[in-house]
């Protein structure tokens, strides 16, 4: 039987727990070994056959009531089951694991120099590619060995368009698997 999705932050909670590691001390690496190892090894999940289950990694400035930070986000991405129209918004989850830097001389010299990312895959056969990609961003070149002044964990409930399912070309990092956008 699969499990619910709304489940997920737990699982993902028990994993960091399973490898012994904290969200206070937690890098970007191993950020990104948690989230791809739960995205690798963790599939039995009850939601649509296609495209159901993705893996989105982006950058971007923020601010969530405690100053403006560089983010770094990767979201586990859930599309359920639903019995509306096709036409109609679907529902979904985003489960987020979101680090935040204090911006730094490295960061304002650097990564803002660059434009915002996203990278995306709908199947494990595609995560290395999206990590491939995210090696080469000159935001993970910088932060790699900088400590976040926060990392937490959400699960968000949201709704997607599916003739809108997949980012626009030119907007990757503005799209319904990463922010709300209606």
């Amino acid at each position: 039987m699969n499990k619910n999705p709304a489940q997920s932050e737990k699982d993902l909670r028990a994993l960091l727990r399973a490898n012994k590691q904290t969200l206070k001390a937690m890098k970007l690496p191993q950020a990104l070994n948690l989230m791809s190892a739960y995205y690798q090894d963790v599939r039995d999940y009850d939601v649509i056959a296609a495209e159901g289950d993705g893996l989105v990694v982006y950058d971007d400035i923020t601010n969530r009531g405690r100053g403006t930070r560089f983010e770094i986000g990767i979201v586990r991405l859930f599309c359920l089951p639903s019995d509306k129209a096709s036409t109609e918004p679907q529902p979904a989850l985003r489960l987020r694991l979101r680090l935040c830097y204090k911006f730094d001389m490295d960061i304002a010299t650097s990564v803002l120099a660059e434009d915002t990312w996203s990278y995306h895959c709908w199947s494990v056969a595609d995560l290395a590619r999206v990590l491939d990609k995210l090696a080469d961003e000159t935001a993970y070149q910088v932060l790699q060995d900088k400590q976040p002044a926060e990392v937490n964990i959400s699960l968000e409930e949201t709704t997607y368009l599916p003739s809108r399912k997949q980012p626009a070309a030119d907007a990757q990092q503005n799209w319904w698997a990463v922010w709300d956008t209606d």
